[in-house]
């Protein structure tokens, strides 16, 4: 199933609950699918993504670039630069670890973090 802006945007707040704490990872999940309708199994990937965004740390899933680009922009306003920066940086780890899988590059994530970083 295709993650839509609209999942995407449904499961934003979601993952910040679970993030602060008011929401376990399972509870997110749950809750992701039944606010969104997106899978059990992508609102996980999107939770984990997330986190991982905020504590700057590589993650192994990938979703769409508009997805992405969201994600950025909402971390930047609702969390500040500081949260920002981990987020960039979590996707150069995430781009850089695709890179040695030999499946090819995520050129288009690629452009977004360079614009973005080129922005601040």
């Amino acid at each position: 199933m295709k993650i839509t802006m609209k999942m995407s945007q449904e499961a934003y707040p979601i993952a910040k609950k679970v993030y602060s704490g008011q929401l376990t990872r399972n509870d997110g999940k749950s809750e992701i699918n039944r606010v969104s309708g997106m899978s059990e199994g992508s609102a996980q990937a999107y939770i984990t993504i997330f986190l991982a965004m905020m504590n700057g740390e590589e993650y192994k899933r990938a979703f769409n670039n508009d997805t992405n680009r969201f994600l950025f922009e909402s971390i930047r306003k609702d969390f500040g630069n500081h949260y920002y920066e981990n987020a960039l940086n979590a996707a150069q780890k995430h781009i850089n670890y695709y890179s040695t899988l030999g499946k090819g590059k995520l050129n288009g994530l690629q452009n977004i973090v360079n614009e973005l970083k080129a922005r601040k």
